[in-house]
This record gives C-alpha cells, sequence and structure tokens, in this order.
C-alpha cells in the first residue's frame, strides 16, 4: 500500500531552495524487503538516504527479527550505489577531459588499482575522507603523461590509503597545512607532547592522545617524521610540519583530486 508523506529537508546548491517540500511516495516496506517488487525496490533505492534511513530504521524496530539481515542489506545497497556511481561519474569525466588515460586499464598498475578499489567499494562502508584518499590515489596511478615510476609510486600511496583511517587522513591533512603555512621552515625541536596539544587545537578539541595515536600510524606509514631522543620523553623535529616526502605527495595527490572533481561554476 502507498504511503504518502510530507518531508521537510534543508536542501543545499543552487537546485533546490531552503525549507523546500516535496512529497516521498513509500511502498510498504514489507513488500520491498521480501523484495517482490523490484521496481518498488529501484525507486526505494533512489530517494535521499536520509529517507531510506529513516523508513529502514523505522521498519528494523517494528518488523519481524529474521528479517533484520535483509534491511541491513538493503541500507549497504543504498549507499553502495551512491559511491559506484559517482566513481564511474568521475572516471568518465576525467577521461574525457584527457586527465586520465583512455587505455588506463593497460598501463602499469592500472587494471590492479580498478579491481583494488572496486573490490573495497563492494565489500566495505568507506567514510568520504577514506574514500576520497582512495579515489585520489587511483586517479593518481591512471593519469596521463606519467611515467610508469610514478605510476608504481601513486600505486603505493594507494596501498597505503587502504590502511589509513579518518583520523589519521585529518592529522595528515592539518600537517599539510601547517607545512604550506610556512612558519615552521627553520624546524623546530619540541616534546611530543606539546606537538600533539597543538595539531589538535588545530583540529578544534584537546585529545592529545588521539593525536599520539593517529601520528604514530602516519610515521609508521613514512608520511610523518620519526620521533627520535629517549623514548620515555620523544622529541620531534618540526621541520615543514613534520612532513616526509612521501606525505608531501600523498596530500599532493589529495589536493589534485579535489581541484580535478570540484563541481563546475
Amino acid at each position: 500500500m502507498w504511503r504518502a508523506r510530507v518531508v521537510h529537508r534543508q536542501l543545499r546548491g543552487s537546485v533546490a531552495k531552503d525549507n523546500e517540500t516535496y512529497i516521498v511516495k513509500q511502498k510498504d516496506t514489507d513488500a520491498i524487503v521480501r523484495l517482490q517488487d523490484p521496481t518498488a525496490m529501484q525507486e526505494f533505492l533512489e530517494q535521499p538516504l536520509t529517507i531510506i534511513a529513516e523508513v529502514l530504521t523505522g521498519w528494523l524496530a517494528s518488523g519481524p527479527t529474521v528479517w533484520a539481515g535483509a534491511g541491513l542489506r538493503i541500507a549497504h545497497a543504498a549507499f553502495k550505489a551512491r559511491v559506484f556511481q559517482q566513481f564511474s561519474k568521475e572516471l568518465k569525466e576525467l577521461r574525457q577531459k584527457g586527465e586520465i588515460c583512455g587505455d588506463f586499464a593497460e598501463k602499469k598498475n592500472g587494471y590492479e588499482s580498478w579491481v583494488e578499489l572496486l573490490t573495497i567499494l563492494d565489500e566495505e562502508v568507506p567514510n568520504e575522507d577514506r574514500l576520497d584518499a582512495l579515489k585520489a590515489m587511483f586517479f593518481g596511478v591512471n593519469r596521463t603523461n606519467i611515467s610508469d615510476g610514478e605510476r608504481i609510486l601513486n600505486y603505493q600511496l594507494f596501498q597505503i590509503a587502504k590502511s589509513l583511517h579518518s583520523g589519521e587522513l585529518l592529522l595528515l591533512k592539518t600537517s599539510y597545512q601547517r607545512f604550506l603555512s610556512g612558519h615552521l621552515s627553520q624546524g623546530i625541536s619540541k616534546n611530543l607532547i606539546d606537538w600533539c596539544r597543538e595539531v589538535a587545537q588545530l583540529q578544534g578539541h584537546y585529545l592529545t592522545a588521539l593525536m599520539e595515536k593517529n601520528e604514530r600510524a602516519l610515521v609508521d606509514q613514512g608520511l610523518l617524521s620519526p620521533r627520535s631522543g629517549n623514548p620515555g620523553a620523544p622529541v620531534i623535529n618540526d621541520f615543514q610540519g613534520r612532513m616526509t616526502d612521501l606525505g608531501i605527495k600523498f596530500c599532493e595527490n589529495l589536493e589534485s583530486y579535489k581541484i580535478e572533481t570540484a563541481p563546475k561554476k
């Protein structure tokens, strides 16, 4: 049975106005979950994620527990569909602009990076920061007019991106912004806790323990310079915001991806 609901959402962008009101028709979620109506499923998955989350949350709370897994699979399918569509759109546009090789799958590490990225998109639920990092390194591997050596380097960065989570990526971006600011060009030796306190403040919180945890992972990946001195009271050299050449290249790939995929004004 169809149910009509009025949904109020704050819509962003030039297409819609703030506080725009629209009607969303929604079929019986039992029928959707049982997959007895493929058309209803397709229409349902095309709704905004907020609507899908609201409907499935209500259904999971009141529906049979034996179908809970089906509801979760639908939620995952809705997310994956949008991720795949966005990646396909970006890849098509970059190929049309000549930024990505038309025969990228034939290039060094091209096909491997494509398969690995699609596998992650299919099997995981990467958040926006990690997804952007993965796509940025994929595009780095498959750019036009670069050498096989550069493709191999970017493929290694792709492997590093696979191991990072959003907190570590945020700390790397914070360190990169400190590097770009230039005020640390001469280098400053400081206690690790002082450094963690400074970057935590730049991120809007004071969780130094979290910064130390994320910093350790970035050092292990060679993206930030290592600690030195007494293990009990480690000291770091804040030269270039602690960015290594590998870390700088990683962030340059992120910036390039952001510029190339930004919506046209």
